[in-house]
């Protein structure tokens, strides 16, 4: 049957029209944004160049201070100095500076513009990097810290042992109050510390451990305690200083007692405890003893570093990445930032800084401990290219969406021990460096450091990572065995976690859950078509029939 030229264009005109119908609403749908949800963590900064007492402590059964690996005793030989600079004040006490940033942000700005799910932009980070920023990562390093503080009874142990490690408990308390964030728990690991603190710096058993003293007198200032009553015994931080000051020589803070204790050396005290011991009575009293500042002083070698071991000035000197990270923020309570001694201190932490942001131990490892301590020496000296350098290398060993839940948000030691917590969650040695590094990372993370560090604004809350996971579809029953303290699993089969969309820019996006318009698309499309070439067959028929 042969269709006329009228009735041809007629189906025609119908089939534009139902084309016309399908494509109309799927281009309205098409053109509607879906709904986002942001989800990125800010966090506030604290108040900065804050001189109030504050408290957090930090408690160590052994009378070493660690530094930022904290992996042996100090060795009790030193060396000298050379080309030291001196305090100038002719007082018996040095005023350490008031900070003029009371009221800038803390964390730097580092995000990249071009890609809001790669910090510091250029591709290079590692993938599944978690977003948001120098701000948000530290976040999320404090939430990690929450919950492996909780987990163990809101303080954290030697490693294989059942020992209180008072340094990286303050440690962990030091890094939520810089972050801003996990209030509650840096509480309770407070009062854990000043419940043992007498075990902590040495008072427990008839001794003093100068460098912890100094630390745990530091977390007290920090947590807005009174440092001369802290503890079940009502310990006077600042008076059991005043008793090591000068026992072994001029203004050293020393180990006691200096002799006869039944082993030898009796005084493990080093540059490193000599630094918090300033910093601590320095944001105490708004002083330090000018014999004491004289004497760190003295431990800066030619080169700008500072020493690791204490000794009296002349002869050689070798500098200490660590050391010099704490003496650097010592110095600059002191002297201020723009005094020649920092200057060259904060010149030669930047000239060993590697391409990759961070620092090599004397173990030959870029880890997050020493990276961790040049930030906040960075951050106070007001070196922002070197700060973001170093958080940069931190957040590179963040643990992110491609690690167990339990992990995520925690700093690995190294890039090793990143792959082998990724990989294997239950791995002790690598989960225990962990646990001891994220806290000194976090600080530097979050752009703070130990002369301003402060809970004041810190809110409760405890970040943890929105990660999109793909469905899925093994019905394996295989379990992985969790780190140990984590938090009990809730599902016995989770999926496996995958890094968020790199096309999202905003993290944490809901999905889109309307109807799909591709199809209604195409179906428009084949009609619009068809009746196109109905229309033009009408019209060669109708011409030549």
């Amino acid at each position: 049957m042969q269709l006329l030229p009228f009735g041809t264009r007629a189906v025609g005109v119908l089939t534009l029209a139902a084309a016309a119908a399908l494509l109309a609403p799927g281009a309205a749908l098409a053109a509607t944004p879906s709904p986002t949800t942001g989800t990125a963590t800010t966090t506030t900064a604290s108040p900065t160049g804050s001189s109030a007492p504050t408290t957090s402590g930090t408690g160590t059964a052994s009378p070493t201070t660690s530094g930022s690996t904290a992996t042996g005793t100090p060795s009790p030989t030193g060396t000298t100095t050379s080309g030291t600079p001196t305090a100038s004040a002719t007082s018996g006490t040095t005023a350490p500076r008031t900070s003029t940033n009371a009221t800038a942000p803390k964390v730097a700005a580092t995000t990249s513009a071009a890609d809001p799910q790669v910090p510091f932009g250029g591709g290079t980070a590692p993938k599944g990097l978690l977003p948001g920023g120098t701000s948000a990562q530290a976040g999320y390093a404090a939430g990690f810290m929450v919950r492996t503080l909780a987990a163990r009874g809101h303080h954290y142990n030697y490693p294989g042992s059942t020992f209180f490690d008072g340094g990286n408990t303050i440690d962990a308390v030091l890094g939520l109050d810089g972050a801003g964030l996990g209030s509650t728990e840096a509480g309770s690991a407070f009062a854990y510390l000043t419940s043992n603190v007498g075990g902590y710096i040495g008072t427990d058993y008839s001794s003093l451990y100068a460098g912890p003293t100094g630390k745990a007198l530091l977390a007290v200032v920090a947590q807005g305690g009174n440092p001369r009553d802290v503890g079940p015994t009502h310990l006077d931080l600042l008076a059991e200083l005043g008793k090591s000051l000068g026992a072994a020589e001029p203004g050293r803070y020393s180990d006691l007692p200096v002799t006869g204790c039944g082993y030898s050396p009796c005084d493990y005290s080093n540059t490193i405890g000599q630094a918090l011991d300033v910093i601590g009575v320095g944001r105490a009293t708004g002083t330090v003893p000018q014999s004491a500042a004289d004497y760190l002083l003295a431990q800066q070698c030619a080169d700008g570093g500072f020493r690791g071991d204490l000794a009296a000035a002349g002869g050689a000197c070798t500098s200490d990445v660590d050391a010099t990270a704490f003496a650097t923020q010592a110095v600059i309570g002191l002297l201020g930032a723009s005094d020649p001694a920092v200057t060259k201190a904060l010149s030669f932490l930047a000239a060993r800084q590697a391409a990759n942001g961070g620092f090599l131990n004397g173990d030959g490892q870029y880890n997050a401990n020493t990276a961790g301590v040049a930030a906040q020496a960075f951050a106070a000296g007001g070196r922002t290219v070197e700060l973001a350098r170093a958080q940069q290398f931190l957040a590179s060993l963040q643990l992110d969406c491609t690690a167990t839940a339990a992990l995520r948000g925690g700093i690995a030691f190294t890039a090793a021990d990143r792959a082998t917590l990724t990989k294997t969650p239950g791995t002790t040695a690598a989960l225990d460096r962990a646990l001891r590094a994220t806290p000194q990372a976090t600080l530097g993370l979050a752009g703070g450091d130990l002369l301003t560090v402060t809970s004041d604004g810190a809110s409760t809350a405890a970040p943890a990572p929105s990660c999109l996971v793909a469905p899925s579809t093994s019905t394996s029953s295989s379990t992985t065995t969790a780190p140990a303290g984590s938090p009990p699993a809730t599902t016995t089969a989770a999926p496996a976690p995958v890094a968020p969309a790199a096309a999202s820019a905003t993290p944490g996006s809901l999905a889109f859950t309307g109807a799909d318009v591709a199809a209604t698309a195409v179906l428009g499309l084949l009609l619009l078509l068809g009746g196109i070439a109905a229309i033009v067959l009408a019209r060669r028929k109708g011409a030549h029939a």
